[in-house]
């Protein structure tokens, strides 16, 4: 078996800024057409993703949260946000670096700052293609999500981590 681990001395966990809306949905864009392929059909990807990337879109929501970019060797791998008291946001990689630990990376680097602000709960709406990650990192499944997007079903999970104090 291929080991897919990145050498992380080249990661870089930076804070996420609002001038990055256009590499997040660049990446947004990337992950959900060619990284959920295995869990969501083409017209539930196309719903989810839209036509094309959408930097607008955001804006917003990259100002209204704590987020963390992960770039490895120089170029925007993925990016992470977290909306107080403990909610994960969005979590995503590029595709081509996917199982590589910048997920674990930011998720790491996540965790304390919930703590934090109080948290004693992470809680996301993971895809299926995210809930495998997710659950490698202490996250349970607490029941099945449906939301609608451009006229399509697409199904998530609502999962949760028990936070340890001072962990």
């Amino acid at each position: 078996m291929k080991d897919m681990s990145a050498d992380l001395t080249d990661l870089t966990l930076r804070p996420l800024l609002i001038d990055d809306a256009d590499t997040v949905a660049e990446i947004f864009f990337d992950a959900v057409l060619n990284g959920t392929s295995r869990f969501y059909s083409q017209d539930e990807r196309e719903a989810w993703a839209g036509p094309h990337p959408d930097p607008k879109r955001w804006r917003g929501r990259i100002g209204s949260a704590v987020g963390l970019m992960a770039d490895w060797q120089g170029k925007a791998a993925g990016f992470m946000t977290l909306m107080t008291p403990g909610l994960i946001d969005l979590a995503f990689v590029r595709p081509a670096l996917a199982g590589r630990g910048i997920g674990a990376a930011l998720l790491g680097q996540l965790e304390p700052i919930a703590r934090a602000t109080g948290a004693h709960n992470l809680e996301t709406q993971a895809s299926k293609a995210a809930e495998p990650f997710f659950a490698r990192h202490g996250f349970e499944t607490l029941e099945p999500v449906t939301s609608f997007r451009r006229g399509v079903t697409l199904h998530a999970l609502h999962m949760r981590k028990r936070l340890r104090p001072g962990v």
